[in-house]
C-alpha cells in the first residue's frame, strides 16, 4: 500500500495531462479506424488470392468454398456476412461473427471475405 502512495506522490500535473491526452488520442483513433473500414452491399470471397464469389449482402444465401485444408462455409443474412464454419484449428474467423464492414480472414484455409471496396472496380491503395 505504501508503494502505491509513493507512486501517486511522484506523479506531476504534466503526467496527468500526458495520460489524458494519450487516452483521448486512443479513443478518437478507434472511431477513426472504424470509419475507414469499407462498407457496401457486396462482398467478395477469395481463396488463395483468386476471386470465387461476388455476393450481394441484400440476398440471403450460404456458399461453401474449398480451401487448402477443407471446406469453409460462408453465410449472408440481413445485410451481414460471417464465416459459419471452417476447418482451421483455432476458429478465429468463425468467432469473429457477423460483420457489415471490413474483412474476415481465415488464414489457415486462405479464405478472405472482403466487404465493399473492390466491388465497383475502383483502384485501391494496394493495386494503385
Amino acid at each position: 500500500m505504501s508503494l502505491i502512495r509513493e507512486t501517486f506522490r511522484e506523479i506531476t500535473i504534466y503526467d496527468w495531462i500526458l495520460f489524458a491526452a494519450l487516452t483521448l488520442f486512443s479513443i478518437s483513433g478507434s472511431f477513426l479506424v472504424k470509419g475507414l473500414a469499407s462498407t457496401g452491399d457486396t462482398a467478395t470471397v477469395e481463396v488463395n488470392g483468386k476471386l470465387l464469389y461476388r455476393l450481394s449482402l441484400t440476398e440471403d444465401r450460404t456458399v461453401e468454398v474449398q480451401g487448402p485444408i477443407g471446406v469453409t462455409r460462408i453465410e449472408v443474412r440481413q445485410g451481414r456476412i460471417r464465416i459459419a464454419d471452417s476447418p482451421c484449428p483455432n476458429k478465429l474467423c468463425v468467432r469473429q461473427g457477423w460483420t457489415e464492414r471490413g474483412a474476415i480472414i481465415c488464414l489457415p484455409n486462405r479464405v478472405v471475405v472482403t466487404i465493399g471496396g473492390g466491388a465497383t472496380g475502383e483502384v485501391d491503395a494496394i493495386s494503385g
